[in-house]
């Protein structure tokens, strides 16, 4: 009941109709974002530009009749002091002025007097004529953080308070590199806009012009402010208008979108939806075609051919989808028996551990596909010399698994027949090709181990290097000399290397599903993730060692899928045989009587009668 209840008020699925409607609405509000923001930054740069000339014709106008002054003697007065003289007059009043109040006359007073005040008079007349807020004069400091203003002239209609000559006023951040270019870069103009952090002010561009004194060095600078809110006014307009016109042509656009929908898609597929419900219940052909329906679009046309064919091709594979069901499940079965075969032909240790304490051996496969291609093996060849060996198939499958088969029977056939790991390989290499129509190959780890001297006989055919732990230091991967895979380029001789074990030495040979295991980002594992978990662990004994492999493995592919086989061998020497303790028969002796089951009153070999038969049975192969 509660399912039920679920499924019932779970939220429908939205149709074609609002799905369009509404990508239409979407489309016309991201293409009017676009114009506006186009429009907006390419009006308010126009705007602005404007009014940043005007500021500026109205600065270099300004800067014509004051550059020449010598700015800073005007801080030697006051304000009060200055603006009283200039408005005495003539210099015979200013005169009178001083007989009456018993004051010595300063004619130098009296013109810089009379030179501030007329500057002043005509910064008004421009500030108030040519629509700006203010125009003042200043002398910033060396270091620039504060200036002194000199002339403060603002207009009638600006509201800002008149600073007195002297007035000192902390540098805004926006002025500062205008005001180091002016005085160390050189430059002859500065544009400096405020729209923000006003501190309660109005947006406002303003145009600082440097003014020189006699010698031609800087030592003022002019600046003429306009406000800009007639600039955020025009822009606001701009937004609002083309908004407007954008709600309007949506409205359009959308009811005309709609009708031709309804008229054109939506009945059209909603007949077809119709007939597709009918037929997911009942699986029988209707009596009508949806194609003979007068469909005016193309692909809805198509879409109808479509599912009358799709019809008629269902009710003719029903049968067959049971056929294939039923032999999917033979299949199952066949491939589930394959794996179990597989897998036991894969040597067990516990017999071979149990007759030999020298040394100490674990090994797992783990195959990407029921069965796989991937393979390795351990045995003695004869009481004192050991064969461990490692493989992977160029492919996965059922193919694989059978060119396995075949391979590992090979090696260990011949194997018993003693030589060299590359001269048994030379041999495979040869029986496999004669007979190898599907073009596969197979890379080979071979090492042969002496038990009573610790030296081994190996041959690398294409496979990865082992990782190696001599001495008790760490495992290294140590790139040694390797021949091609076996069938690979027939012919080819494998080239062999020899090295020395010690009681304590190990080996790892492992196939490449295991350092090229991917995880979802599409990282490998990789040989240093390999070799960082092997040296955590290799105080563990083998068994322990390819369990923590194994699980750094997983955990580092997480939910990702095995792609590739992955296989592992773990190899410990732990003492090498007294030679006096065993009766020893010459390996590489190349006869059959060279193996661990040996009589000393037999006639022939039980072990190699049979690995001769495998041979054959494999060449016909």
């Amino acid at each position: 009941m509660d399912t039920k209840k679920k499924k019932r008020f779970k939220p429908g699925k939205p149709s074609l109709y609002f799905i369009t409607i509404g990508s239409v609405v979407i489309i016309l509000l991201i293409y009017a974002v676009l114009i506006q923001c186009i429009g907006y930054f390419a009006f308010t740069r126009s705007f602005s530009k404007e009014y940043s000339e005007s500021v500026l014709r109205t600065a270099r106008l300004c800067s014509q009749t004051f550059d020449g002054d010598d700015f800073s003697e005007y801080l030697n007065y006051d304000q009060e002091t200055l603006d009283f003289i200039y408005s005495l007059g003539f210099y015979s009043d200013y005169e009178e002025y001083c007989e009456e109040n018993g004051i010595e006359p300063d004619s130098t007073l009296y013109i810089n007097a009379s030179m501030y005040g007329t500057t002043k008079d005509t910064l008004n007349e421009v500030c108030n004529t040519m629509g700006m807020a203010v125009i003042y004069i200043i002398i910033p400091d060396d270091d620039y953080m504060n200036y002194t203003c000199v002339y403060n002239c603002v207009s009638d209609s600006s509201g800002y308070d008149h600073w007195e000559l002297g007035h000192r006023v902390e540098t805004p951040s926006s002025y500062y590199d205008a005001y180091k270019r002016i005085y160390e870069g050189g430059s002859s103009e500065e544009v400096v806009t405020r729209f923000t952090n006003l501190n309660g002010g109005k947006p406002h561009i303003t145009a600082l012009i440097p003014l020189h004194d006699p010698d031609g060095n800087v030592c003022a600078i002019l600046c003429t402010q306009r406000f800009a809110d007639g600039l955020t006014k025009a822009r606001k307009n701009f937004l609002q208008g083309v908004g407007a016109l954008t709600v309007i042509l949506a409205i359009i656009i959308i009811l005309l979108e709609a009708r031709l929908l309804r008229v054109s898609v939506i009945g059209p597929i909603a007949s077809i939806a119709n007939e597709a419900d009918r037929f997911a219940k009942d699986s029988t052909q209707a009596g009508t075609l949806l194609s003979e329906s007068d469909f005016k679009v193309k692909e809805i046309h198509n879409l109808a051919l479509s599912l009358d064919k799709m019809e008629v091709d269902t009710v003719e594979n029903i049968e067959n989808i049971k056929t294939m069901a039923a032999e999917k499940e033979r299949v199952g079965a066949d491939l589930s028996l394959a794996s179990k075969i597989q897998m036991g032909m894969l040597p067990l240790k516990h017999q071979l551990l149990t007759e030999h304490s020298e040394f100490d051996i674990h090994a797992v496969m783990n195959p990407a596909k029921e069965v796989g291609g991937d393979f390795y093996d351990f045995y003695m060849i004869d009481d004192t010399h050991l064969a461990i060996e490692i493989a992977d198939v160029s492919d996965k499958g059922m193919g694989a698994a059978f060119f396995m088969a075949i391979s590992k029977t090979l090696i260990k056939s011949r194997a018993g027949l003693g030589g060299s790991a590359s001269e048994i390989l030379a041999y495979v290499d040869k029986m496999i090709a004669e007979k190898n129509m599907a073009g596969m190959f197979v890379t080979v780890w071979l090492g042969i181990i002496d038990l009573t001297t610790g030296h081994v006989d190996v041959c690398n055919a294409g496979h990865d290097y082992p990782a190696v732990s001599l001495k008790g230091q760490d495992y290294v991967i140590e790139k040694t000399p390797h021949g091609p895979p076996i069938s690979f380029i027939p012919g080819v001789p494998f080239t062999g290397y020899e090295f020395d074990l010690e009681p304590g030495d190990r080996i790892f040979l492992y196939t490449d599903g295991v350092n090229e295991a991917k995880r979802s980002d599409g990282e490998r594992f990789g040989i240093e993730r390999m070799l960082t978990v092997l040296n955590e662990h290799k105080n563990d004994d083998n068994e322990q060692l390819i369990a923590a492999m194994k699980e750094s493995v997983a955990m580092f592919v997480g939910k990702e899928p095995q792609f590739d086989d992955m296989t592992m061998l773990s190899f410990t020497f732990n003492k090498i045989i007294e030679k006096n303790s065993i009766i020893k028969i010459p390996y590489n002796s190349f006869n059959l009587f060279s193996c661990s089951c040996f009589e000393r009153t037999a006639s022939f070999c039980r072990c190699h009668s049979s690995s001769w038969l495998l041979l054959f049975a494999a060449s016909i192969l």
